[in-house]
């Protein structure tokens, strides 16, 4: 426990006789990332021993039995699996609705400081309102290409930063806008960003229809560690609009993001562990296909 509560920068203690009775083994607590004034609270299993997990080359697999231990009907639960033999702890949130199969995790299901951000996505409770990009129309421009590229440009860099209610602040940076636009990408696949970019800010604001992570590298430099991972976010119910006389139709939204996030690598032993947390998320690019 103390090691997660570090990692989190939080509070916690160990499951009461009635909450071990309900198989819970730890309450834990932190300041959300994202939501200020809010607290996320976790619910927690501990397990170890090759009955509920193995460690692989890079992460580790869950087993049947700690997700069906896990799995409750109202309520998420973060199993920890604690590897003994290498004195190491990987950790895995199972949903309600989790399957009973075993799981493979990748390399950042490391207990570490940015279990935190990956918790509160994986936590999150989806508000009231609209998911998936419900309700928005894009309209397919006709003009000219590099006119409408102007015009649009001022708009992405109007907007600055925005907000995402499943990743927190997303930052449109030079980074996004030169690889949409890149010289060796297709005028088509241009086109369909530059239709979709006055329109992030809308679609950003609500809840992904999936959301995973498609690429993960971890490195140590000057005494911190950089984790870096891409993001993908698909809007499945967006619609657009070829002309003002015709019927939008169906496309999927797909938005990707950079996020990096940096710690100290002594982090167990740092005492001054918050204030040298840091993370940032910047968009990749945005773009649409046609359902």
């Amino acid at each position: 426990m103390a090691k997660i509560v570090l990692a989190c920068r939080g509070e916690g203690h160990w499951g009461s006789r009635e909450e071990d009775n309900s198989k819970i083994d730890m309450v834990f607590s932190a300041p959300h990332p994202w939501h200020k004034r809010e607290r996320l609270i976790v619910l927690s299993q501990v397990k170890s021993g090759p009955t509920y997990g193995t460690t692989l080359s890079q992460g580790f697999k869950l087993t049947g039995a700690a997700k069906s231990a896990a799995i409750r009907t109202n309520h998420g639960v973060c199993v920890a699996w604690v590897n003994r033999d290498a004195n190491r702890i990987y950790w895995a949130y199972v949903h309600p609705t989790s399957t009973t199969r075993p799981q493979e995790y990748g390399a950042y299901h490391e207990v570490t400081p940015a279990m935190l951000y990956d918790l509160a996505r994986c936590a999150g409770l989806k508000r009231s309102g609209n998911t998936g990009g419900k309700g928005i129309i894009v309209r397919k421009r006709s003009q000219h290409f590099d006119f409408i590229r102007k015009r649009v440009k001022s708009i992405y860099r109007s907007f600055g930063t925005l907000f995402s209610p499943a990743l927190g602040k997303v930052e449109l940076t030079r980074l996004g806008w030169r690889h949409m636009f890149r010289a060796g990408r297709r005028l088509e696949n241009k086109s369909t960003s530059l239709d979709i970019i006055p329109y992030l800010k809308r679609i950003l604001e609500q809840w992904p229809s999936s959301h995973a992570i498609t690429s993960h590298k971890t490195f140590t430099s000057k005494g911190f560690t950089h984790r870096i991972c891409e993001h993908l976010m698909k809007f499945n119910d967006i619609k657009i609009q070829e002309s003002s006389t015709s019927a939008p139709t169906g496309a999927v939204g797909y938005i990707r993001v950079v996020e990096e996030i940096r710690y100290p690598a002594n982090w167990e032993s740092n005492v001054m562990l918050s204030q040298l947390v840091t993370r940032r998320i910047v968009l990749r690019s945005a773009y649409f296909k046609m359902a």
